[in-house]
């Protein structure tokens, strides 16, 4: 009876496979026979653009934080007016391939003929203008298969890894400059250049000239004769002397290699001359039969054997020389080609096979010819060096790599150090580039590379056939045979791994500051990696979530404004001007403001607080040090203010600042009355109180660098109260007495109702500074001025006031202190600060704010009401809730501001502060 049994379940059937993704084969047919086709990017800016399905439809997405939910999601902009102008110029015609320039502020969008459409973003992520359009006749052989946008000429710092010593992360930074060619106009200007290759044979250098303007040149690589030379995919790198490699196939299979150099036809920086830029082609090798290795080797050690013909070319890419980090040499270029393989579902044969995607890669060598030594013997001078001859290019093959999944894309990222692949599982592999193998997860202790060594990555969750990767390359948006993209974040691969360990989210924290410090030296948008790291969070232990996420937030907030230089330790020589410009301070600040305000269910953090008040000042201190100056369309010796808008301008932010001043004095009125006079001082009370009410006012007045920027807008008030006051006492010699009284009377308004005048305020965070300064002197050298910056850097991020301050706390708020003085000096009446409104100011989280805020729309920027809903039995004013408002809401934070386009006439400069949220975020409408 028993080998009844063992018969029938021995030699069991194999299983069939999986089955494969809708559209699969459809999509690599595509990517077969064409180079250029993408139908999702992701800008270095945050904005997404993608093609629908059938090819007719453009769209855009972006990141964005709900405010009030705390959580992050892809926000599809389905409104059809802001691309129906870009669709207009295809004329129905089905979309084929997008592309974004290097710093993302240009989209190309090119057609199945190559017709082309270059979109500047304009202020927000989700609204684009077409800057130039080429109407070509429709012509397949037209047809896109490589494109390459040339580098800014820049120097890029690269953060490569952490280690840890003495209990401490050190970050190491190397300079990797931009290779050429470059525009050569783009000298004070990011002037974008682009090589594009056509299906025919041409390339096509389109670029910008000095006054903006497109144009295009266009040269033939080859007199193609036959159609079995007509290209299929073709890609570009930088060379040396300025140089492009060009890697094209053929529809035969033929790979051919060529140095592509550009002549601009006039210096650098000068003016285009009469005749156009001409690129010239080097033939460097060709191999005749481009296709994977007959035998092979796979990451496991097992030897394969197939036929040539089973995988197809779907990707090419050409990687340019580099320098590699295991050693002193650069790697050489390489060409990298990635065939693909689908087996036949319904084969009747019974044999399952399974998808793969193979990875063939050449590199380029250079190699030196001599003549034989007979041809010495010819010449009258014998010689017994060899002839050298010119050297010439070689392409050497490496073993190639097999991968069971089928590759959909493939991704160069992390300034071309790592390629991302990914599959039509939803997963995403990333490779090391010089040796081809997965950057897998490493389990030392001390030292961090990357967000994947830690043990992030992206599994397979939904099938998908167009991926794109964020600029730090942790999120992934995606779509299958769906229209609708869908957005996943990298997690933790492997969920086995002890998150609770300290030591693991050591790691983690040290791999978020590096990639962030990347982010910020390159002018990338960090969304993704804020929110994979608050994504992590949220998975933290429930029982110690709360500790170890604050400790997790002071730890990377520590780390990184050390490793991006922000000097906060403005209290022995403040630099107001170099601070404003230091354009990491905002970026770090925005960070802390952001990993502190979780949701409208969870109170903000103190730190978070103080972070979002310091960025208002600091953009505020700007919109002053603007206006103050001088104008060049202004009346010659008048500032930006003798215009009646810019006065106008700035009665919201005089009102926001005298406010925030109000409420700093309020709350440290609030903590001198929690000292008991029979008790002395004592420091514990003051913290107990803060940590109630979550007060930032203590913080900012200690704190150096957000007591600078205090101090700054109080010299800003004070000259637009000294301003107001000469308009309405008499006319002004340039400008229209009847346009500048109606904002000098809202200027003097605002002071003659402020509590404390500008003058006052002034003194008091002046003699502040010198109360710290002689604390910090007391105790030298035991504090040294290194030690010092550590202190700062640390009250900021801690939100606790160092011990050697603790006698500026008393010597501030104890009796007959510095406060108590000003106090009485200027007549302040506690009461009346007590019961004022600091509603505006959104720094409480009683009721009063949250139906303040609920029941109007505040421009956040302006630091003005658009509009008021009123309450009941309140009638309709003039700034009624009904009708609509075009307004911008920041993709981060959550601020909205009126969606006010650029004029003319307008000063640049108002524009220019307003194209981001004081935050740093970038807008959509």
């Amino acid at each position: 009876m028993m080998e009844d049994y063992e018969d029938l379940f021995s030699d069991p059937l194999p299983l069939p496979p999986p089955p494969l993704a809708r559209g699969l084969q459809e999509r690599l047919d595509e990517l077969r026979s064409v180079g250029c086709c993408r139908k999702i990017a992701w800008s270095k800016m945050g904005c997404i653009a993608y093609i629908s399905t059938d090819g007719k439809e453009l769209h855009l997405a972006t990141l964005l934080h709900h405010k009030k939910k705390g959580i992050w999601d892809l926000h599809l902009h389905t409104d059809p007016t802001l691309v129906d102008h870009i669709m207009r110029t295809f004329k129905g015609r089905e979309l084929a391939h997008l592309s974004w320039n290097p710093s993302g502020s240009e989209l190309l969008v090119a057609d199945i003929y190559g017709r082309l459409a270059i979109c500047t973003i304009v202020i927000a992520m989700n609204r684009l203008t077409v800057s130039k359009t080429w109407n070509d006749p429709d012509n397949y052989m037209n047809s896109l298969v490589g494109l390459f946008w040339l580098n800014v000429k820049k120097v890029v710092p690269l953060y490569r890894s952490a280690v840890r010593q003495d209990g401490q992360w050190n970050y190491a930074v190397t300079q990797q400059e931009t290779k050429g060619p470059y525009n050569p106009w783009a000298t004070k200007s990011p002037l974008s250049a682009m090589v594009i290759v056509s299906r025919g044979g041409s390339v096509r250098l389109v670029y910008q000239g000095p006054d903006n303007s497109w144009h295009d040149v266009r040269h033939e690589i080859d007199d193609f004769a036959t159609t079995n030379e007509l290209l299929t995919h073709a890609a570009l790198c930088p060379d040396r002397g300025d140089s492009l490699l060009l890697a094209v196939h053929t529809t035969g299979k033929q790979l051919r290699l060529y140095r592509a150099t550009i002549d601009w036809q006039q210096p650098a920086g000068k003016e285009p001359a009469s005749s156009e830029p001409k690129i010239s082609f080097q033939h460097l090798e060709t191999i005749d039969d481009c296709c994977p290795m007959l035998d092979y080797t796979t990451q496991n050690q097992e030897t394969y054997t197939l036929p040539s013909s089973e995988a197809q070319l779907s990707h090419i890419e050409l990687l340019a020389q580099a320098a590699d980090p295991r050693s002193k040499e650069s790697a050489s270029p390489t060409i990298l080609a990635t065939f693909s393989y689908l087996p036949n579902q319904y084969s009747v044969s019974g044999v399952h096979e399974l998808p793969y995607t193979i990875l063939s890669r050449w590199v380029m060598r250079n190699v030196e010819s001599t003549l034989h030594s007979v041809f010495g013997s010819l010449t009258s001078k014998k010689s017994s060096s060899p002839v050298r001859l010119k050297e010439s290019a070689a392409l050497v093959r490496l073993q190639d790599v097999r991968i069971d999944h089928v590759a959909i894309d493939i991704q160069q990222v992390l300034l071309s150090n790592a390629i991302a692949v990914a599959y039509s599982d939803g997963s995403v592999d990333l490779r090391d580039r010089f040796i081809m193998q997965s950057m897998a997860t490493d389990e030392g202790m001390d030292k961090v590379t990357s967000l994947i060594q830690v043990g992030f990555g992206f599994q397979a969750t939904d099938p998908c056939l167009h991926v794109a990767l964020s600029p730090n390359t942790c999120v992934k948006a995606f779509f299958g045979h769906e229209h609708e993209p869908k957005m996943v974040n990298a997690q933790l691969v492997n969920r086995d791994i002890d998150i609770q360990h300290n030591i693991f989210t050591e790691k983690a924290t040290a791999a978020f500051v590096l990639h962030n410090a990347t982010a910020g030296f390159n002018n990338n948008n960090n969304d993704d990696l804020l929110l994979t790291m608050q994504d992590y969070m949220t998975h933290l232990p429930p029982d110690e979530s709360l500790a170890q996420r604050n400790k997790m937030e002071q730890d990377f907030l520590r780390d990184l404004y050390r490793t991006l230089n922000v000097n906060l330790d403005q209290s022995t020589d403040p630099q107001s001007d170099k601070l404003l410009r230091y354009p990491m301070l905002q970026r770090c600040l925005s960070l802390q403001a952001a990993l502190g305000n979780r949701s409208d269910k969870v109170p903000r953090s103190v730190i978070s607080k103080v972070a979002w008040v310091m960025m208002n000042l600091r953009m505020i201190a700007l919109t002053f040090a603007f206006a103050f100056a001088k104008s060049g369309s202004a009346p010659e010796g008048s500032s930006e203010l003798s215009k009646p808008e810019i006065m106008q301008a700035m009665i919201g932010l005089a009102r926001w600042s005298m406010t925030l001043t109000d409420y700093i004095v309020d709350q440290l009125f609030e903590l001198k009355r929690c000292i008991e006079p029979d008790q002395g001082f004592e420091m514990n009370v003051i913290w107990e109180r803060i940590r109630a009410t979550r007060s930032p006012a203590l913080l900012l007045l200690l704190t150096s660098t957000a007591r600078t920027f205090l101090r700054y807008n109080c010299r800003g008030l004070r000259g637009l109260s000294t301003l107001s006051s000469t308009h309405l006492d008499q006319q002004h010699p340039h400008s229209h007495p009847s346009a500048l009284l109606a904002p000098s009377h809202a200027l003097s308004e605002i002071f003659a109702s402020a509590h404390l005048p500008p003058r006052a305020l002034e003194s008091l965070f002046l003699e502040t500074d010198s109360l710290v300064k002689h604390a910090y002197a007391a105790a030298q050298p035991t504090i040294s001025e290194q030690r010092q910056q550590v202190l700062e850097r640390e009250m900021l991020v801690s939100g606790e006031v160092p011990e050697v301050l603790w006698g500026v706390v008393e010597r501030v708020l104890g009796k007959g202190g510095l406060l108590e003085r000003v106090g009485e000096r200027e007549g302040v009446s506690e009461g009346e600060l007590f019961f004022g409104g600091f509603e505006e100011l959104g720094l409480d989280e009683d009721l009063r704010t949250r139906e303040w805020w609920a029941r109007r729309t505040v421009d956040e920027v302006r630091k003005i009401v658009l509009r008021k809903k009123p309450t009941d039995g309140e009638e309709m004013g003039s700034g009624e809730w009904k009708g609509t408002l075009k307004l911008r809401t920041c993709l981060r934070c959550g601020a909205v501001m009126e969606d006010l386009l650029p004029s003319k006439g307008a000063s640049g400069w108002v524009m220019s502060l307003q194209r981001t949220c004081f935050c740093g975020g970038f807008w959509m409408v």
